[in-house]
């Protein structure tokens, strides 16, 4: 019903315009999508993510739909749970998500994250090891989950070294099996992200050899299918979600001891490793339209199709969800007011 049909409405009945308003709200709240048959999967690729952060801030409480939840070690296997369509909205890091766009899936952005702090993103030897410089990884083994944010970083440090991204050299492990060919000497550095970084500095003595968001740092992403946005009553849920999830962010942001203690409560690792993480971390979202953000990730794109990653080019922006934009401005505003 339109603003011009509530309009007539109250003026046959001879409304005056609180009644109108009113009138124009009843309509509205009736055509409303019922969510409340509705399930949304959130994936998380790490331990520390949207998954434990709506839980330990509440956010994930008295929800009009029903939340199911899917962890992965990192957002390559996500982005594939995404494709089978599994998941209908994640966060986490960038360059998974820019493969899966070239290689022909069907995702949009809804939001970029920006990481305030240094973070856990690093290059990661033993505690004993001689390297010093990432110069010195030339012709050494390196442990990469490949199609990470951190394979951009380190690849952009490699070249910044003069260093070849050796393939025969950097071995395709995941989270676990990197850290445990690092700890057991089957490779020389371990590139990886926290808690990860944090859980092998504290548990296995490891030492960081080159933060890598001081190499590049480029926005995290918010994203969903592209066929979920063609669903009112899901984009209606996942408009709804992502004001949670901005205000969980906050949360954390504003609570750091005690998300400590709910990381390493519901992740199960260590509370040193869990506050090291929290003490290097501050996230903010922001709308993926941002000029810097689409920079970013555009520079990323055309990195990769140089190199021969992506066969080709596309225009980052083609991706992003416009209208969330406004959700993110709305409700980052809502907070700052509420401080």
């Amino acid at each position: 019903m339109t603003h011009g049909r509530f309009g007539q409405i109250a003026k046959r009945l001879g409304l005056g315009l609180a009644a109108t308003a009113m009138l124009a709200t009843a309509a509205l709240a009736d055509d409303a999508p019922d969510l409340s048959k509705l399930t949304i999967t959130v994936g998380t690729p790490n331990k520390t993510g949207l998954h434990r952060q709506l839980i330990a801030s509440g956010e994930a409480d008295n929800v009009p739909y029903t939340i199911k939840w899917a962890d992965f070690d990192s957002t390559p296997p996500l982005v594939e749970a995404l494709r089978a369509g599994h998941v209908d909205i994640a966060a986490g890091g960038d360059t998974g998500v820019l493969f899966g766009i070239a290689n022909g899936l069907k995702i949009t952005i809804l939001a970029g994250t920006w990481e305030r702090k240094e973070s856990g993103s690093a290059i990661l030897v033993r505690g004993d090891s001689p390297l010093q410089t990432v110069e010195e990884l030339k012709g050494h083994k390196v442990a990469l989950p490949y199609f990470t944010k951190q394979h951009y970083q380190f690849a952009k440090a490699l070249e910044q070294a003069n260093v070849p991204f050796d393939e025969k050299l950097i071995l395709r492990l995941n989270t676990t099996d990197g850290l445990s060919a690092l700890v057991n000497g089957q490779v020389d550095a371990f590139v990886v992200w926290d808690p990860n970084t944090a859980i092998a500095q504290q548990q296995h003595g490891a030492r960081i050899l080159k933060s890598l968001s001081k190499v590049i740092d480029t926005a995290g992403v918010l994203y969903t299918p592209t066929a979920d946005l063609d669903d009112p009553a899901r984009k209606a849920a996942l408009q709804d979600l992502t004001r949670r999830i901005i205000r969980a962010q906050a949360w954390v942001n504003a609570h750091p001891d005690e998300w400590s203690a709910q990381v390493a409560k519901l992740s199960q690792i260590s509370p040193d490793a869990a506050a090291l993480q929290t003490s290097r971390s501050r996230v903010e979202y922001v709308p993926a339209t941002d000029a810097d953000v689409i920079a970013g990730w555009q520079q990323e794109v055309d990195y990769f199709h140089k190199t021969g990653s992506f066969k080709t080019a596309y225009d980052v922006k083609d991706y992003v969800a416009k209208d969330f934009g406004d959700v993110i401005t709305d409700e980052n505003k809502k907070l700052a007011a509420s401080q």
